[in-house]
């Protein structure tokens, strides 16, 4: 697999723990190589933690943008159904296609938690006025 330098959309933490596996690769002591990996580790953990709150986070917007429209489809009412459909469908678009054109990393992140607080108040206020 070929090397693959850290992009804008990858994020902060992890083009901080790919500069530190540089410096552990590039140590000339094992003084030296010890000390990069007391660096490098938690630098790893942390850009593994936020990959997965990312991960996790894109598909429950988009998991969250199908229930609001299927919530907004089965509800019987015509306003509820096509702004809840229009909703859930243009949240679910906007998330993919953030991932798929690789957005910076604050765009996406901002994109992801701007759907899931949509969808949530959408959702919320669906159920509160039955």
């Amino acid at each position: 697999m070929p090397a693959r330098e850290p992009t804008h959309e990858d994020g902060p933490l992890f083009r901080s723990a790919y500069r530190r596996a540089d410096a552990v690769d590039g140590a000339e002591t094992s003084g030296a190589r010890r000390r990069a990996w007391v660096r490098f580790i938690p630098s790893a953990l942390a850009a593994l933690v936020e990959g997965y709150l990312r991960e996790t986070m894109i598909t429950g917007a988009v998991l969250f943008s199908v229930v609001a429209a299927v919530l907004g489809a089965t509800s019987g009412v015509v306003a509820w159904a096509v702004g809840c459909v229009t909703a859930g469908v243009g949240g679910a678009a906007l998330v993919l296609v953030a991932v798929a054109r690789r957005w910076s990393f604050g765009r996406q992140w901002a994109t992801v938690l701007g759907v899931l607080v949509l969808q949530l108040a959408l959702m919320i206020t669906r159920w509160t006025t039955r």
